[in-house]
């Protein structure tokens, strides 16, 4: 071995340590993995526990996380469109149904619409706002949504006091 090679390997296993360091010093759950640069440059890739050591793997590839039905697995800024909702309508409880009539004899029929569980969503979100002593955000959005989709005649600020009243009475303890 050649007084060259041993320094350019002292200069690799000192820049691994120096990272290793930088790493644990940052702390949480953070990774360093890049399986080109690796494989590429001869430094192995470093990966830092939650625990916060440091820890040096060889350049072998890691495995790729589960694909899931789509095959592919997402990439970071991908995005996939959507075509249908996927599962079925959530099962209505007693309170619910008394919720929703009382909002259609409001004015607000939402018939067999999609957006019953987004208002059954934010009339307990209400509720929650209430217990915490904070105005609530999902009903003014709700309502504001209805008004655009053209589901109620009702203005929207109407809307929105019509489901925080009925929200109030169905499920606010």
């Amino acid at each position: 071995m050649s007084i060259r090679s041993s320094v350019t390997k002292a200069g690799s296993v000192a820049a691994t340590l120096l990272l290793a360091g930088a790493l644990a010093a940052c702390g949480g759950d953070s990774t360093v993995d890049s399986d080109d640069d690796a494989q590429s440059s001869g430094v192995p890739s470093v990966s830092s526990s939650a625990t916060g050591s440091a820890t040096s793997s060889s350049p072998t590839s890691t495995p790729a996380p589960d694909a899931g039905a789509g095959g592919e697995s997402p990439r970071d800024g991908e995005v996939n469109e959507v075509e249908e909702p996927g599962g079925e309508v959530a099962p209505r409880t007693p309170e619910d149904d008394a919720f929703l009539s009382e909002l259609k004899d409001n004015d607000i029929d939402l018939g067999d619409s999609e957006i019953q569980d987004q208002v059954i969503a934010a009339a307990h979100e209400q509720c929650l706002a209430n217990e915490e002593g904070r105005d609530g955000f999902a009903v003014p959005m709700i309502a504001g949504q209805l008004q655009v989709q053209e589901l109620t005649e009702v203005s929207a600020e109407d809307a929105e006091r019509i489901i925080a009243e009925a929200a109030e009475s169905h499920y606010c303890s």
